[in-house]
């Protein structure tokens, strides 16, 4: 590098650039990303791991030294203007609570006084009696199943019997916007509402969170894993950095998993390596605006696989002989600079597709490259001639 900063033409420019530049990089990026958290909030999530991974993914990415100052400046620029968003959303959101406080309040001195004229009333009819309650633990549970996590949790003002019936749920779907995106109590009520079912051995069938910046997600999706639930799905806020799944925190291995569906998650090789044995009851998967690190997608029983508004970062192999159904689509419009950060030409090859039924592949930005393979197989001859290039 001379004495401009320039790093000479022919030069391997990753091998030059100081680890003080580097540095200085992971600031301006960590500076950044402290605007957009409140300064009580930011110990949910470890922004320097954060700023970290950024210019780390750039840095194996770029092309050349002036790529990766480019795409360093496009992840600043959308980052900054974040806040004008958030903004605009908790003043909303404020409202909205305000108004939902005063009715609470209102309502309350309502149900205070039929309480205060029901003690001096002659006892009701046996007709009228709470006779749900009743009812076996099972059917109760199986009763509530039909209602959305929201209205179960409604059913714990009808009386003491019901406060926790709704945490016993075989279904957790939990949304930070529910919390009007207080992180905060998102967490706690989460970490609380595990704890009890855990104390109370509460079995698990379905997992569904969107969470926006908070670490401990990672523990919480493990939780799932490790209870038996058969379906996951989780959601990063989509405003923010894709959410690293850390595999030194997650153990994607269960033989009950049928089901997993992720939004804006960066996933990388040593998570989809504990596909291809660790999850054998796996068979559909949806990937949703992810960033993946990874080099093949591997599994004996997959049979749905959907890969929508990915960025794909390395060459990607797909290997999955029971697949019957394949989709993958980038029709991205947005002009977001911070996901153009992530853009590079990659190839998608398709190792195996003799059981497929159905395929669509599917790239606007030009950046992905699809190739099928050819066999004896008259259905796979047919699918070898076709190569979509947008």
């Amino acid at each position: 590098m001379d004495e401009l900063g320039i790093i000479e033409q022919g030069v391997d420019w990753r091998t030059r650039l100081g680890q003080d530049i580097r540095d200085c990089m992971i600031n301006d990026i960590l500076f950044s990303l402290q605007t957009k958290l409140q300064s009580t909030t930011t110990a949910l999530i470890d922004l320097q791991k954060v700023a970290v991974r950024i210019e780390e993914r750039i840095h194996t990415i770029a092309s050349d030294y002036g790529d990766y100052l480019r795409r360093i400046c496009l992840t600043r620029g959308d980052l900054d203007s974040y806040d004008v968003f958030l903004n605009d959303c908790q003043r909303q959101q404020a409202s909205i609570r305000s108004s939902i406080l005063l009715h609470q309040e209102n309502k309350q001195g309502v149900l205070s006084n039929q309480v205060a004229l029901n003690d001096h009333k002659e006892h009701s009819h046996p007709y009228e009696k709470d006779m749900i309650s009743k009812l076996p633990n099972d059917l109760v549970q199986h009763i509530m199943s039909f209602l959305s996590m929201r209205e179960a949790v409604r059913t714990s003002v009808l009386s003491h019997w019901w406060v926790n019936q709704w945490t016993f749920l075989k279904s957790i779907q939990l949304n930070i916007y529910w919390f009007h995106m207080d992180r905060e109590k998102f967490s706690s009520f989460l970490d609380k509402l595990l704890l009890s079912r855990v104390q109370a051995d509460a079995p698990m069938d379905t997992f569904e969170l969107k969470s926006f910046a908070i670490d401990r997600a990672n523990y919480w999706i493990n939780h799932a894993i490790k209870h038996n639930a058969k379906v996951l799905k989780f959601a990063e806020y989509g405003k923010w950095e894709p959410f690293y799944l850390d595999p030194n925190l997650v153990e994607l291995s269960s033989r009950y998993l049928e089901t997993l569906e992720l939004t804006n998650v960066a996933l990388d090789a040593t998570i989809f390596n504990q596909l291809a044995n660790a999850c054998p009851a796996l068979q559909n998967m949806l990937l949703t605006d992810c960033l993946l690190e990874v080099e093949e997608i591997s599994s004996s029983s997959l049979k749905n696989l959907d890969i929508i508004d990915c960025y794909i970062l390395k060459d990607l192999s797909i290997c999955t002989p029971s697949l019957v159904s394949l989709c993958i689509k980038n029709e991205r419009t947005d002009n977001s600079s911070f996901r153009n950060s992530y853009l590079i030409f990659a190839t998608a090859i398709i190792i195996d597709a003799s059981n497929v039924s159905s395929m669509e592949l599917l790239a606007m930005d030009r950046q992905v490259l699809y190739c099928l393979p050819c066999s004896t197989d008259p259905f796979s001859q047919t699918l070898c001639t076709l190569l979509f290039v947008s």
